[in-house]
């Protein structure tokens, strides 16, 4: 007799958009500090990681910290943005797609939680206090309203050049005190304007990536689970 479970776990998922994933394992995502630290891109290290990680069995890897804003994190992690060299990118997209797995990366901007060594005062919702118990990041200052809408161009921009790189979707880390997290919790975003108040404004900034990076990258037309030629939505 199939074992039901197996058989579920090892079946296909169309996800809304469109986007065929080959089967129902998912691996998470897991910080790699494999980037250049000249570069902050994707190394050679690192694409044997994925490749390795392909022939596990999961059918879709999300990878650890990708940096929207350079000098914002660490220098091992990696960064898209207009500098990233997109050869590398499209490599590290190939080393995945070579074992029919799918790809996505995990968009990232720290926040408070910036390092103290990177920025003294790093950005965050509203002007706050150390991290209560760690010496790693100093006190933060209040983002304006322009340098919100800044960050949310830059999480789109990102997710236009991933999906170029041949990238089968992104997920939005809004988690664990970064920003995304901090502009939806009311203990760090202590705002009066729009961006801030109650549950629906501080939703806000989340809800404004989304849109913009869905107005940057077209959904994908429910294409059969072989190798994606275009990026997708993980909705």
């Amino acid at each position: 007799m199939t074992n039901p479970t197996t058989s579920s776990l090892a079946a296909p998922l169309t996800l809304p958009c469109g986007l065929v994933l080959p089967n129902r394992i998912m691996k998470a995502a897991m910080g790699e500090s494999l980037a250049d630290l000249r570069t902050s891109g994707p190394t050679e290290r690192m694409l044997r990681l994925y490749r390795r990680w392909a022939q596990g069995g999961a059918g879709t890897l999300v990878t650890g910290i990708c940096n929207v804003e350079r000098g914002s994190n660490e220098p091992q992690f990696i960064v898209v943005d207009r500098y990233t060299d997109r050869e590398s990118l499209r490599r590290w997209a190939a080393a995945v797609h070579d074992y029919d797995v799918r790809i996505l990366a995990q968009l990232v901007h720290p926040g408070r939680q910036t390092p103290f060594y990177v920025a003294r005062h790093p950005v965050a919702p509203s002007e706050l206090p150390r991290v209560r118990g760690s010496r790693l990041f100093g006190r933060s200052r209040a983002l304006s309203a322009h340098e919100i809408t800044g960050l949310v161009a830059r999480f789109a921009e990102a997710s236009a050049i991933l999906e170029a790189a041949g990238f089968d979707g992104v997920e939005i880390h809004a988690a664990h005190g970064y920003l995304v997290g901090q502009f939806l919790s009311p203990t760090t975003n202590l705002r009066t304007d729009q961006w801030g108040g109650d549950l629906e404004r501080r939703s806000r900034f989340l809800l404004e990536i989304v849109r913009a990076i869905r107005s940057r990258t077209p959904r994908p037309t429910g294409r059969a689970a072989r190798r994606p030629h275009r990026a997708g939505h993980a909705d």
